[in-house]
C-alpha cells in the first residue's frame, strides 16, 4: 500500500485483545520505577496495601471505560476522549485539558521509564564512567544518552506499524512474566533467602497525607489498565477485545501488585530494595542463584522497553485523538502509510527529551506527570455520568447496570482528593516540589491556547466554550455502532451478559 493510497485520518484495524495486554504489560514497570523510592517515607505493608486497592480501584475504572469505548469504536484517544465526549457540551476546553493530561501523564512517563532504563545499564555494565555534564542547572551523565536511545529505538518500532510493537511486546512480557514468577517462588522457597513477615512494616514517615500522596504518585502505575482502550479503533473486534483485554489486564495488576513486592521485600528487607530502588530485582537473582544478576537485569529492562514502547504508542493516540476531534492543531490528524499517527509519536520523543533535560529524576517526572494523568481519569470517569443523562439512546454495545452510577460518583471524589493532596504536599516523599507541578500546570494551560489556534486561526471558526453534541451516533460513526451491536448480539455467550445492551433496554432504562 503506497502513502497515498492510505487514509490519513484511520487508523489501521489489526489488534486482537490479545495484542491489548501485550501493550499493556507495561504495568510491571511501576515496580521497578517506584517501589524501591516509595520504601524511603513508608513500609512495605503500606505499599502493598495502596497498590492493592489501587489496583482494585483500577477493575472498577476499567468496567466504566469499556462501555464508553464501545459507544465510540472508531475514536482514538482513550479515556482523554471520553471525556472530550462527555464535557463538550458543558465547557469545551476541559476536554482539550483532559486530553493533554492525558498525553502528559503517559507521555513523561516514556522519559521516566527511559532515565531508568539508563540508569539500570550504567549500574550494572558502565559503573566507572565519569562521564557528567549540565543543561539548565540539572546534573546528567551517561545514563541520560541511554535512556535517548531507549527512547528513539521505541518510537521506530511504533512508527512502522503498531502489530509489530505489539508481536515486540509479547515477546519481552512473556519474559519479564515469565521472571517475575520465578524470582518470586525462589524468593519464598530458596535457602540462601530468608523470607519473613518481620522484613515488612507498616511504617510512615509523616501522616495521612503521606499516604494520599503515595496515593497520587503511584495513580500512573496501578490505573494503567485502562491503556487498553487507547487502541480501540483498531481492534478486529472494538467492543469484545477492549472489554476482555482491560478486564484481564485489571486483575492481573491486583496479583502482581501483591504477590510480587511481598515476597521481594520480604526476602530481601526493606532496607535491600531502598538502597537498590532501580535494580534490586538484579538484586534478588544474585542471592537466590549466586552470579545470576544479569537474569534481573535483564526482565528489568525487558519490562523498561515495553513500558517505552506502550506508552509512546498511547501517548500518540492521544495527541491523535485530540487533533480528531478539532481540539489541537489540525496537522496532528495524519497516519503514516503503516497506520499509525507518525507525527504524534515524533512529536512524543522530542517532548519527553526536552522533559528528561529540565527534570532528570525518575520520581520527579512522575510527580510532573501525574497531575495531568489523574485529572483525564477524573473528567473520563465523571463523562460516563454526562453520557448516561445526555445520550441516553446512544446505542451501547456494553452497557453497565445504572448501580455503577453512584460508584462512579465515589470514584471521582477519591480521585480529586488524592489529587489535591499530592498537589499540595510532593514534597513529603523527598522528591520535587512546587516546580514539577508547575510544568504540568503550564502544559495544561497551553493545551487551551492549542485549542483556541485550531478553532479561530485554523478552522476559521468562532471561539466556542461549548460545542454541540450529538443524541444520536451519525454517518459513519453510525455504522460502525451499527455493526458493533451485531457482533455483540451474534456472540453465543450474549443471552447471559447483563453488560450488554439491546434496543428494548435503551427505551426501558435510559439512565
Amino acid at each position: 500500500m503506497t502513502e497515498d493510497s492510505m487514509d490519513h485520518r484511520r487508523l489501521a484495524k489489526k489488534l486482537t485483545w490479545r495484542d491489548g495486554m501485550a501493550m499493556a504489560l507495561t504495568l510491571p514497570v511501576g515496580l521497578f520505577v517506584t517501589f524501591g523510592y516509595l520504601l524511603g517515607v513508608v513500609g512495605a505493608w503500606t505499599a502493598i496495601t495502596v497498590w492493592f486497592i489501587g489496583a482494585v480501584i483500577s477493575f472498577l475504572q476499567c468496567q466504566v471505560f469499556a462501555e464508553m469505548a464501545a459507544m465510540f469504536p472508531r475514536d482514538s484517544g482513550g479515556v482523554a476522549r471520553y471525556a472530550i465526549e462527555g464535557w463538550k457540551k458543558y465547557f469545551a476546553p476541559l476536554g482539550a485539558i483532559a486530553a493533554f493530561g492525558y498525553w502528559l501523564g503517559w507521555s513523561l512517563s516514556i522519559s521516566m521509564a527511559s532515565v531508568v532504563f539508563g540508569e539500570l545499564i550504567e549500574a550494572t555494565w558502565f559503573q566507572n564512567n565519569t562521564l557528567a555534564f549540565g543543561i539548565f542547572g540539572n546534573h546528567l551523565g551517561l545514563e541520560h544518552l541511554f535512556a535517548l536511545g531507549a527512547m528513539l529505538f521505541a518510537w521506530a518500532f511504533n512508527y512502522f506499524g503498531l502489530k509489530f510493537g505489539a508481536t515486540v511486546n509479547k515477546v519481552l512480557g512473556l519474559l519479564v512474566v515469565a521472571g517475575l514468577a520465578v524470582i518470586t517462588v525462589a524468593c519464598l522457597v530458596s535457602p540462601s533467602i530468608h523470607w519473613s513477615t518481620a522484613n515488612l512494616s507498616w511504617s510512615v514517615a509523616g501522616d495521612w497525607r503521606t499516604v494520599a500522596v503515595v496515593f497520587y504518585v503511584t495513580a500512573w502505575t496501578i490505573y494503567a489498565g485502562e491503556i487498553v482502550a487507547s487502541f480501540a479503533p483498531e481492534y478486529k473486534d472494538t467492543a469484545r477485545d477492549t472489554s476482555k483485554a482491560m478486564s484481564r489486564i485489571s486483575l492481573f495488576m491486583i496479583v502482581l501488585f501483591v504477590v510480587v513486592p511481598t515476597a521481594l521485600a520480604g526476602g530481601l528487607g526493606e532496607g535491600v530494595v531502598r538502597d537498590n530502588p532501580v535494580n534490586y530485582v538484579a538484586v534478588a537473582f544474585e542471592q537466590a542463584f549466586g552470579g545470576a544478576a544479569w537474569i534481573g537485569t535483564i526482565v528489568i529492562a525487558s519490562a523498561l522497553l515495553i513500558s517505552i514502547i506502550s506508552t509512546t504508542a498511547d501517548g500518540g493516540r492521544a495527541l491523535f485523538g485530540l487533533a480528531q476531534e478539532g481540539m489541537t492543531i489540525k496537522q496532528l490528524d495524519w497516519v503514516n502509510r503503516w497506520g499509525v499517527p507518525g507525527r504524534s509519536l515524533t512529536l512524543d520523543v522530542l517532548l519527553n527529551a526536552t522533559v528528561m533535560v529540565l527534570v532528570g529524576h525518575p520520581v520527579s517526572i512522575l510527580l510532573a506527570s501525574n497531575l495531568g494523568y489523574l485529572l483525564s481519569i477524573i473528567l473520563g470517569l465523571s463523562a460516563f455520568i454526562l453520557l448516561r443523562r445526555d445520550r441516553p439512546n446512544w446505542p451501547r454495545p456494553i452497557r453497565r447496570h445504572r448501580a455503577w452510577i453512584p460508584v462512579v460518583a465515589v470514584l471521582v471524589a477519591f480521585n480529586v482528593f488524592i489529587t489535591a493532596i499530592g498537589v499540595l504536599n510532593p514534597e513529603l516523599l523527598g522528591y520535587g516540589g512546587a516546580r514539577e507541578s508547575l510544568v504540568a500546570v503550564a502544559v495544561l494551560l497551553f493545551s487551551v491556547v492549542l485549542y483556541a489556534y485550531r478553532r479561530v486561526v485554523q478552522d476559521k471558526l468562532p471561539m466556542l466554550w461549548r460545542l454541540p453534541a450529538p443524541a444520536m451516533p451519525q454517518g459513519a460513526d453510525a455504522l460502525a455502532l451499527e455493526h458493533e451491536m451485531r457482533q455483540m448480539h451474534s456472540s453465543p455467550t450474549h443471552s447471559t451478559n447483563r453488560d450488554s445492551t439491546t434496543p428494548s433496554e435503551l427505551e426501558k432504562e435510559p439512565l
